[in-house]
């Protein structure tokens, strides 16, 4: 089971919580049913930007009911698969 908070900023510029699910599966299909419920307690209006990691089904999952939200990889994530397959180059003194 995975935990899915969904923190962001208000319109005051204040970090919050706007809510969180735990998921029994990493499919793409609950993450759309996620992301759907989500928007509805929303009232319908779609964030602006939606930051995740690189879970193939979230992708999906935004790409279909978020259309028109900017999807964006977490800095930390992106640095880790940077380390992962670079990480050979640290050490290399002509890069």
């Amino acid at each position: 089971m995975i935990c899915a908070p969904f923190i962001g900023i208000n319109h005051h510029w204040q970090n919050m919580i706007f809510g969180c699910a735990f998921l029994s599966s990493e499919s793409a299909e609950s993450f759309k049913w996620l992301f759907s419920t989500f928007l509805k307690s929303m009232g319908g209006i779609m964030p602006l930007t939606f930051i995740t990691d690189q879970a193939r089904a979230m992708v999906v999952a935004i790409r279909e009911v978020m259309s028109g939200t900017r999807h964006r990889l977490c800095q930390w994530h992106i640095a880790q698969n940077a380390l992962s397959h670079l990480g050979s180059l640290k050490n290399n003194k002509g890069f």
